[in-house]
């Protein structure tokens, strides 16, 4: 545990900076008022002595009361250079941006709009920026664009092309996390022409990186990799260490994407390893978290467990709240896909508690959706619609519209499971409109795949293979190699159902190529059972009980609920054999 000499920089020397002193107290000019306030600054600097257990806000607290008591002299420097001393954590934050880091969001707030409109138009624009970034934290996106639009006027005045361009960025990033992709890539391409003009190197890579998050969010991941390399590039040459591993973490969330999984957990390891070496614990605990999606998307639970637990102890260590949030629903996530739901629903409770706290928008969203989909897994869907209604009120109010599309979906999902399917019909389409309307592709695809599924379980055969058609054309077309080994199991399994033994041959061996080099090990125990039911339909039964085995002992290796039903059909397998011979 850091302790309080450890944390914060000498007071005498922060003192000496704002002229303040025993001396500077017997001035005649002083009112009896402000003695007593300069006197309160003093002390809480040099006398706050809490104890090395304390919570990291407790720590600092003595700056910040020193910040209000100069507020109530209306000294604005001095309180402008306390909340610019820069602490003695591994990233060397100043003070106001470490309490933005530990989610003090209250605290940073409260400094940020006292002081808006009482210093210079630089501060002003650390000001407008920091109430931005603070309120996208928040995921009050509509004020962090007020905000936003705020600094870049301010920026525009002052002729600071530099601020401009971080303006344009900030608000690219602000109608990112809202869902509005296209509006997003505006914005970074209007930064990108600035911060090339002006040749900032570090803000041109931090725009092309916000181009790549955002061509990543429309399903387009190759170009999302394009611009993430070009952005490597540039932070590469200028020895930007903070800039390489953001980028190599975003370069393996595109991979991830793509399915390209064993890629993506090098560039992430890549990642971990730089932030391991300047000391950037926030980095550390984001490359585990993105190293542990990465494992779990190959099936690999165990050490995607691992390293979310080393993501949640980090976050934990250094007071980064939405971190914790974060790896709570990580782990919560890897319960669902291994049907430990009592574990998953207190995992995503936990983490929904936390979100609630720091009043984190999306976060909270995130986890009442995910709460939504286990109650639905374990047929409790009065409860999985009450939560999948308060995610979408939620997105909606925050006016995330990729959300919003996610939230219908689920809610489809939960009106399919009662068999209502013309409910669900009518959310999935809304699913399908909206992706469209934002250009997700991605999005897209996956409304494509939920309609299939519906008509596939009315019977409606033939238009159950067209959608699972149209979301594999829309896979091969973005490059998302998981979609398409999903699409293809799922016309495998209506191939069978329709009696098309040979086309579901085809698309299910199709399916293992993708999924055995890629080792996305569920996608491939679910094509291996699909193999093992076409050939009982074909009464080969030697053959049905060779991928049945091996559909078996990978359900079983990844604990996954999967390994029941194979375990069924091999008992029936054998059953049929002995029918048979």
């Amino acid at each position: 545990m850091m302790s309080l000499t450890d944390l914060l920089p000498p007071s005498q020397f922060l003192l000496n900076q704002m002229g303040i002193n025993q001396d500077m107290l017997k001035q005649g000019q002083l009112s009896r008022w402000q003695r007593v306030q300069y006197r309160a600054v003093i002390n809480w600097l040099t006398k706050h002595s809490p104890s090395p257990s304390a919570s990291n806000l407790e720590k600092v607290n003595g700056y910040l009361q020193a910040c209000h008591h100069l507020f109530e002299v209306e000294n604005w420097e001095a309180a402008g250079k306390i909340l610019s001393v820069r602490l003695n954590t591994p990233t060397h934050d100043q003070l106001h941006n470490q309490l933005n880091t530990w989610g003090y969001y209250r605290e940073y707030l409260d400094l940020f709009t006292t002081l808006l409109g009482k210093l210079d138009s630089d501060w002003e624009m650390t000001l407008l920026n920091g109430l931005g970034n603070l309120y996208n934290a928040l995921s009050d996106y509509q004020t962090a664009i007020d905000y936003q639009r705020q600094h870049l006027e301010v920026a525009k005045t002052a002729s600071d092309r530099q601020s401009e361009g971080l303006a344009l960025g900030n608000l690219g990033l602000n109608f990112y996390f809202m869902g509005n992709y296209h509006q997003a890539i505006q914005y970074s391409e209007q930064s990108l022409t600035i911060v090339q003009e002006i040749n900032d190197r570090r803000a041109e890579g931090a725009a092309l990186g916000n181009l790549g998050l955002a061509y990543n969010a429309l399903g387009y991941f190759n170009k999302a990799i394009e611009y993430q390399g070009r952005r490597l590039e540039i932070v590469t040459v200028i020895n930007d260490r903070r800039g390489q591993r953001e980028a190599l973490g975003n370069l393996g969330l595109a991979h991830q994407s793509l399915g390209n999984f064993a890629q993506a957990i090098d560039f992430h390891q890549q990642s971990l390893e730089i932030s391991q070496e300047i000391s950037n614990q926030l980095g550390e605990e984001q490359a585990l978290g993105n190293l542990g999606l990465s494992y779990a998307s190959t099936g690999n639970y165990v050490k995607a467990i691992e390293c979310h637990q080393k993501s949640f102890e980090i976050a934990k260590s250094i007071g980064d709240r939405k971190g914790e949030s974060n790896s709570l629903a990580n782990l919560g996530n890897i319960a669902i896909y291994t049907g430990n739901y009592p574990e998953a629903i207190e995992l995503h409770q936990r983490s929904l508690i936390i979100a609630q706290n720091i009043q984190d928008r999306r976060s909270e969203a995130t986890s009442l959706g995910c709460l939504g989909s286990i109650y639905d897994a374990v047929g409790d869907y009065d409860t999985a619609i009450t939560y999948h209604q308060q995610h979408l009120e939620i997105v909606v109010d925050i006016g995330n519209r990729a959300g919003e599309a996610a939230a219908l979906g689920a809610l489809g999902n939960a009106f399919y499971s009662l068999n209502d399917y013309d409910q669900a019909v009518s959310y999935y389409q809304q699913f399908l409109d909206i992706s469209e309307t934002v250009g997700d592709r991605s999005g897209q695809g996956v409304a494509l795949g939920s309609l299939g599924n519906l008509y596939f379980a009315l019977g409606d055969y033939q238009r159950a293979i067209e959608y699972y058609q149209q979301r594999l054309g829309i896979a091969k077309e973005i490059g998302d190699r998981r979609g398409e080994a999903n699409a293809l199991c799922n016309l495998g399994a209506v191939f069978i159902r329709s009696e098309q033994y040979s086309e579901a041959v085809e698309s299910l061996q199709a399916a293992l190529e993708i999924v055995v080099p890629l080792k996305i090990r569920y996608l491939e125990a679910t094509a291996l059972q699909n193999l093992a039911a076409v050939y009982r339909k074909l009464e080969q039964y030697k053959m049905a009980l060779q991928y049945c085995n091996h559909a078996l002992t990978i359900a079983t290796e990844l604990g996954i609920p999967l390994a029941q039903d194979c375990q069924e059909l091999k008992e029936s397998l054998h059953d049929e054999q002995s029918d048979n011979s």
